[in-house]
């Protein structure tokens, strides 16, 4: 059985509808439930994208983390598929931009990535991630809590402004400043904003 067959299998077993709330019992996520019934689902997922095993079991494990760490801060209604889906490929991403800077040699990375995960898109990531930390050196102290606290650490524009002891109108302001700094230099150096 192909790996895809495989995927629509699971696939055909689970709810696309199911939100968070579904696996809540007296207000409290059921951790369990949730792995019981997504385990096999983003295995195959991170399988069809990733050779080396150690890193799926790694990932795998750190999907249902990161559930569970930001249980309280979600929004119940939100579809838990979907949800941890998103999470499967931003740790996939960063897993691989970390290996990018740890290797020189693009053999070394295709063996250990599936041939799903494009080479190119992972080096033009890489390159992006460069440019930001550069503008991320380069920033004032306050526009760097804004653009990490924002991009990196997930906090929305309330959260930021109180933290910071300032108006979440100058929040957004820095950040839409900070945004077509960021989309300026990509085009300068031929990336795509949007991607």
């Amino acid at each position: 059985m192909s790996e895809s067959t495989f995927n629509k299998g699971f696939r055909s077993k689970l709810n696309d509808n199911e939100k968070i709330a579904d696996f809540e019992e007296e207000n409290i996520l059921n951790i369990e439930k949730v792995i019981e019934k997504y385990n096999n689902y983003i295995y195959t997922i991170l399988k069809n994208a990733i050779r080396d095993e150690e890193d799926i079991e790694e990932i795998l494990s750190d999907v249902f983390t990161v559930l569970w760490k930001n249980y309280f801060k979600l929004d119940k209604n939100i579809n838990i598929r979907a949800y941890l889906i998103g999470i499967a490929k931003n740790l996939i991403k960063k897993k691989y931009r970390n290996y990018m800077r740890d290797t020189e040699n693009i053999d070394d990375m295709e063996n250990a990535i599936g041939t799903d995960i494009n080479i190119e898109e992972l080096i033009e990531e890489n390159e992006k991630s460069k440019i930001i930390s550069i503008l991320i050196d380069n920033m004032k102290t306050q526009e760097k809590q804004i653009f990490t606290m924002f991009y990196y650490k997930g906090n929305k524009v309330k959260e930021i402004a109180k933290l910071l002891n300032i108006t979440e109108t100058k929040v957004k302001v820095t950040l839409h400043r900070l945004r077509k700094q960021v989309k300026k230099n990509f085009k300068e150096r031929g990336y795509d904003y949007g991607k």
